[in-house]
């Protein structure tokens, strides 16, 4: 069998695309650093809870179901297989994924540039662009990211097909990719027109126009088969044929344009940083990023123009700048029939943006103003475009460095923090000690249905059980009785956006000890302690003597420093309620003129003598 011999050189060059990869990886972890999943919320925990529960077919093709992404769900069912509980990887996964979509943009854009500087920039900018939070952030994220690899597969194997002679597989294998990115996600099934531009421009035969439209029927039915419509779903809940105008489709393309160039056209909770909050400088960079793009796209125009009469080459120059063109129009369009746009929806355009800025890169180089033996001519085609892509990397690379700490004020940020939040101080605190425990949440502004508190600790059982584990929402801490060993007491942080623990601060509301008195039951000879009466105004003790009775034991107790009472110890068990105002917080007073003989420990200056219960 042949096998390919590389030559110094070749070997060289591949070298140097490893180490320039290592560096993506690496800086892909930096750019991303403080992004984590510690629990998961709504879509994310929706895919992790299902997973297990229902039969592989179930899951991967659901019938009923308003969306049907079937490649994506499989893939999801073969990482959830790996990731298990240990929901941490998510993000690793996550950035290490970015890295290689990056690798692939950088070989893409040095075959169309021809610069291995200019193609290592715009994959700076890839990983450096606020559109990736969603695909970093999420376990949903992998789907969006999915979509892209498959969208620059599509567009490598089109732009082959039209650019070289004897690529028509290419052409078929792109058409399976379609097929893919469809059942990813119902949004790129507007790529057909791609293909049909393509096989147009190639002037490939009739057929061939075929196997694009025959996939795109395909999809519709198989999609009519199992959601019962073709018509795509919206965001939020809401359907595309519900809600579409062409007003607002009109204005969210628009929003599109802008936040590829830099602008921030949309609200804080969707973007993390309006364009009117944004700060001056920064607005300065993004505005100085737009005149160097339309000084390089000026000169691309300007280069055309000259070589109009070199036919060949001015139309394979202009076919291929419309081919991106065209794959940047669709991804708007996809993502703006919809009530809104989300920033993550942008970077599916904003990669074909990308690898056009490379195709005119490596136009303008290549088409000549004056005779190519001229040297100035030679020093302005290299010098030249490579500085404006250098400055317009350097000027836009800002806003999204800066959009990058503003990610904390995205609504899908706040829930994720909230979450992670509630998991640290959860089972990140107590461990595989929380299968054991009832844990009570205060608060209900966060909303959080019982089905969700449920569903979140069972992700952190190997098992996917948490069998032992049992999760109360209340509306106050009055809502529940004296704190035991047994509960974990949570409460919703508003201010903080987070949720924290006050197991020990409401025990000690509940029963504050003084002295002689331990968390166990266990109490002294002597022991002082303030206790909390319940919403009726009941303090109930248990008293348990675990030893065999002597005539004459007795406990003194005083309530509230006036109250005095004198209790018989008659019997191993025995009971006593004090009657106060509900809530109310009593000093309690406890003397035994007896004592444990056969106690194994003392804790403190006094012998054990009785194990005394606050029970509701």
């Amino acid at each position: 069998m042949f096998e390919r011999k590389f030559d110094l050189e070749e070997k060289y060059h591949m070298l140097i695309d490893l180490f320039v990869s290592s560096l993506f990886l690496i800086y892909s972890f930096i750019v991303n650093a403080g992004i984590r999943i510690s629990g998961l919320y709504m879509d994310d925990l929706y895919m992790w809870s299902t997973y297990g529960e229902e039969s592989f077919i179930n899951y991967v093709f659901p019938f009923g179901s308003t969306r049907f992404r079937p490649v994506y769900w499989f893939i999801a069912w073969v990482e959830l297989g790996i990731i298990r509980n240990n929901i941490t990887w998510i993000v690793v996964f996550n950035i290490i994924f970015a890295a290689a979509l990056a690798v692939c943009i950088y070989i893409y854009a040095k075959k169309l540039s021809g610069s291995r500087i200019v193609a290592i920039l715009l994959a700076v900018v890839f990983l450096s662009s606020r559109f990736s939070y969603y695909n970093i952030s999420q376990l949903l994220g992998f789907m969006e990211a999915l979509c892209l690899a498959f969208l620059l597969g599509i567009l490598y194997l089109l732009y082959t097909y039209i650019s070289k002679e004897g690529m028509e597989n290419n052409l078929y294998i792109a058409v399976i990719l379609y097929l893919l990115i469809s059942f990813t996600h119902e949004r790129y099934m507007v790529l057909l027109p791609l293909f049909i531009y393509a096989i147009f421009i190639k002037k490939g035969k009739a057929v061939n126009y075929i196997y694009p439209v025959a996939a795109c029927g395909f999809i519709q039915l198989i999609r009519f088969i199992f959601i019962g419509t073709i018509s795509p779903a919206g965001t939020s809940h809401t359907k595309v044929a519900d809600t579409f105008n062409i007003k607002d489709a009109v204005k969210n393309a628009i929003s599109h344009v802008l936040y590829m160039i830099g602008i921030n056209d949309g609200p804080e909770h969707l973007n993390g940083v309006p364009w009117a909050d944004t700060a001056l400088i920064i607005k300065y960079s993004v505005g100085f990023s737009i005149l160097v793009l339309i000084t390089i796209f000026s000169l691309y125009i300007y280069k055309l123009i000259k070589n109009i009469k070199k036919k060949h080459s001015f139309r394979d120059s202009i076919s291929i700048s419309l081919f991106y063109l065209i794959a940047i129009v669709l991804c708007i369009m996809s993502s703006s029939v919809t009530i809104r746009v989300e920033l993550r929806w942008v970077y599916g355009p904003f990669v074909c943006a990308l690898l056009l800025l490379a195709h005119v890169y490596g136009e303008i180089r290549r088409l000549k103003l004056i005779n190519a033996n001229n040297i100035l001519d030679m020093d302005f085609n290299n010098y030249m475009p490579l500085a404006l892509v250098i400055l317009w990397c350097v000027s836009i690379l800002p806003m999204d460095l800066y959009a990058h700490g503003k990610y904390n004020k995205i609504y899908i940020y706040q829930y994720q923090s909230r979450y992670n939040s509630l998991a640290d101080v959860s089972f990140g605190k107590y461990k595989d000690e929380i299968f054991d425990k009832d844990i009570y949440i205060i608060g209900n502004y966060y909303k959080m249905e019982q089905s969700t508190a449920d569903a979140f600790f069972k992700v952190f059982d190997k098992n996917k059980k948490a069998e032992g584990l049992r999760v109360h929402l209340i509306d106050s801490y009055r809502d529940i009785g004296q704190i035991g060993q047994h509960m974990i007491v949570l409460k919703e942080e508003i201010a903080n956006n987070a949720f924290s623990d006050v197991t020990d601060m409401l025990r000690n509301v509940k029963c504050e000890i003084i002295k002689g008195y331990y968390r166990d039951g266990w109490m002294d000879q002597e022991a002082e302690i303030y206790v909390m009466a319940d919403k009726d105004g009941n303090i109930n003790l248990e008293l348990m003597y675990p030893a065999e009775l002597v005539e004459g034991q007795q406990l003194r107790l005083v309530v509230d420093d006036k109250e005095e009472y004198f209790m018989d110890i008659t019997e191993n068990i025995s009971y006593f309620n004090i009657k106060k105002e509900p809530f109310a917080i009593t000093k309690l007073k406890f003397n035994y003129n007896f004592y444990l003989p056969d106690a194994q420990e003392q804790r403190g200056e006094d012998k054990f003598s009785m194990i005394v219960n606050i029970i509701d």
